[in-house]
């Protein structure tokens, strides 16, 4: 797919989902955005956003948001719900769910880095880990994004740097214009299919080709939980009952 007409942004009133909207709206992508609130999301996004209010851990809610939609961007949190970050994972689960007539359709997930650390340090990071997980067991086009910290980077750094294996510790600095760039640029670009990057910036000269960033990086193994040179796989078994379930259903790469 060269390019995208519609898209479907969750999580499009936070932080890094508003400027997802704007860059999506600014390269001529009509942007249905998701939110539980349409008065605040009015508020923050640009008028020509197609706002709907849905659930975003109901498959049947959002089911209707996804008519036309060429290409789907989560962004959302999720991390302190009181449910120690399940409703992230919920999310996710909920958007194969009603998904699952547009198998074709294609998937960017914003996680975090640090989540192939086993065991994790805070529950939240290990539903993040499953919810990847089970991204990739769907068998769908995707491109998992695990974003260093916030506001961190320098004010040189416009290049983009991409990495695999989840080893860099620290606070690493992302732009948060490097976020959607990639997030946006991987629904289409051919070599982010099947991947999993942990994305930073850096000195250098600006990244315009998202796909040349891709090139160098290795495609996730299907039938693998784990991203490709993560560490460590957490066994079936160790993983919670819903999570069981839900690969067990959605599984098309075992």
């Amino acid at each position: 797919m060269d390019t995208i007409k519609n898209l479907l942004i969750i999580g499009a009133t936070g932080q890094i989902g508003q400027v997802v909207v704007k860059e999506a709206l600014a390269a001529g992508i009509q942007v249905t955005a998701q939110t539980r609130n349409t008065e605040r999301a009015a508020q923050l996004l640009p008028e020509e956003t197609h706002i709907l209010r849905a659930d975003p851990t109901d498959a049947a809610a959002l089911r209707p948001l996804l008519r036309d939609v060429e290409g789907i961007i989560l962004t959302h949190g999720g991390d302190v719900d009181g449910r120690q970050g399940q409703s992230f994972y919920d999310v996710v689960a909920a958007l194969l769910e009603a998904s699952e007539d547009k198998p074709d359709t294609p998937i960017a997930l914003m996680t975090s880095m640090g989540v192939s650390t086993v065991p994790a340090r805070y529950e939240f990071v290990a539903w993040k880990r499953r919810a990847e997980r089970l991204v990739r067991a769907s068998g769908r086009r995707y491109t998992i994004v695990r974003p260093g910290w916030f506001g961190y980077e320098a004010p040189g750094d416009q290049q983009i740097d991409l990495r695999q294996g989840d080893l860099l510790g620290g606070q690493p600095g992302v732009s948060i214009a490097h976020v959607a760039q990639v997030l946006l640029g991987a629904l289409t670009a051919p070599s982010a299919a099947r991947r999993t990057v942990e994305l930073f910036s850096q000195a250098g000269e600006r990244t315009t080709d998202i796909e040349a960033a891709f090139s160098p990086t290795r495609a996730d193994e299907h039938g693998v939980g784990k991203a490709i040179l993560d560490a460590v796989e957490v066994p079936l078994g160790e993983e919670p009952a819903v999570v069981q379930e839900a690969l067990s259903r959605f599984s098309r790469t075992a």
